[in-house]
């Protein structure tokens, strides 16, 4: 089964149905039980203090509590926490010079964990090198 690492930006663009068709298609994928979508436990840390500052994703407003996107995500949803343990942190360590925190958290815990692509915007993590998804599938 395939496994997938997801970052802040793609958790909440799916709370709030503005995933283009590429990471739309992983996250049905995972909601059907034929995937699986881990976020490091910081993403989703990320996730709760922007739903907590009611901030706009892809021009919508992120409504309800941060226990509401908890509950959409991880307690009733398709996404898995990641934590950050002594794997990811000790894969951190050696990228602190090509990313910044959250990318290197996000990087670390896709190479730690042997996750097969991110789901990401993030051109820098593209650029480097890693399979990410977004706009869309080009996958067998």
């Amino acid at each position: 089964m395939a496994t997938y690492t997801a970052d802040t930006v793609s958790l909440l663009a799916y709370l709030v149905d503005a995933l283009p068709h590429g990471a739309d298609q992983v996250f049905a994928e995972a909601e059907a039980g034929e995937a699986v979508i881990e976020a490091p436990s910081t993403a989703l840390a990320e996730v709760l203090y922007s739903v907590s500052r009611d901030k706009d994703v892809r021009g919508i407003t992120l409504t309800g509590t941060p226990e509401d996107a908890r509950q959409a995500l991880v307690g009733n949803g398709p996404v898995s926490v990641a934590p950050v343990d002594e794997p990811e942190l000790a894969t951190y360590a050696q990228l602190l010079d090509e990313f910044s925190t959250h990318d290197g958290l996000i990087v670390a815990s896709h190479r730690a964990r042997e996750t097969d692509a991110i789901l990401t915007t993030d051109g820098v993590i593209r650029d480097a090198g890693y399979e990410t998804i977004w706009e869309s599938v080009a996958r067998e």
